[in-house]
């Protein structure tokens, strides 16, 4: 499959201004009790529902594009996408094409999604956050700033991720990055309320089971059963999660979440 051409996407695009001055394309819609920035940028097929905020210097439906070496083919067409209600972009981050946020999502400055995510309700992407390739992220997830999420990372419900994790979805980089195809690759799957500490690098094709830990730091080249503790560099269980700890997770998420006044 062959690239497809941005000069073609880019060349007969048009903009209007907001009142507040930011540059909105022509098929962009925004919510009127919404707010943009000045400075900020709304692609084709952007839609900023009601009460959401996107700050300045935001890019919201920025299109892929190749240099014409790169190995994943590469899309450059626009779709649509989707800032829920509530919602709230900061400063500098690029939604890329073809994204869904849905209601009250926090996405920190300087954060990237790339095409085909979805961040469900009520999670916070923190700074400097990057989202590759169609990773999905559940609802009331928590990945803190600096993280690394790659392409086909999912992430469930209620999942935590520390400052600074990186994910990782190809053993077989050595013949990859000429081309050439080794055994089946995926980003790793982290079950719903799980925690990973910061600095922990979670390996392809793993599986964090649901409501494990994992410790700061560690490597994790293996799928971690559910409830378990691991650490170390590679990791190993350390034993399971305690039985209080794990009573007073499960009840407080199957709590209502806390809900900002829309009005």
């Amino acid at each position: 499959m062959a690239d497809s051409d941005p000069i073609a996407a880019l060349r007969d695009l048009r903009f209007d201004r907001l009142p507040t001055g930011a540059a909105v394309a022509d098929g962009a819609r925004v919510d009127p009790s919404a707010f943009v920035a000045p400075s900020a940028t709304l692609y084709p097929g952007v839609e900023v529902e009601a009460r959401s905020i996107v700050l300045d210097g935001a890019v919201l439906g920025r299109i892929p594009i190749s240099n014409g070496t790169t190995n994943r083919p590469v899309v450059s067409e626009f779709s649509r996408v989707r800032v829920g209600a509530g919602s709230i972009v900061g400063c500098n981050s690029v939604l890329y094409t073809d994204v869904e946020l849905g209601p009250r999502v926090l996405l920190g400055d300087l954060a990237s999604l790339r095409e085909g995510c979805r961040v469900g309700e009520g999670s916070v992407v923190g700074r400097g956050v990057m989202v590759l390739a169609n990773c999905r992220i559940g609802a009331y997830c928590r990945v803190q700033d600096q993280a690394h999420l790659v392409g086909d990372c999912v992430l469930e419900d209620h999942v935590f991720v520390g400052m600074g994790v990186i994910t990782s979805n190809d053993n077989e980089i050595y013949l990859s990055r000429f081309g050439i195809r080794g055994a089946p690759q995926r980003g790793p799957v982290i079950r719903r309320l799980a925690v990973v500490g910061s600095a922990a690098t979670l390996l392809p094709n793993v599986e964090i089971g649901e409501g494990a830990l994992v410790g700061a730091g560690a490597v994790v080249t293996r799928s971690v059963a559910p409830w378990t503790v691991v650490t170390g560099v590679p990791a190993r269980s350390r034993g399971p999660v305690s039985d209080r700890w794990r009573e007073q997770v499960v009840e407080r998420a199957a709590r209502p979440p806390a809900s900002r006044d829309p009005r």
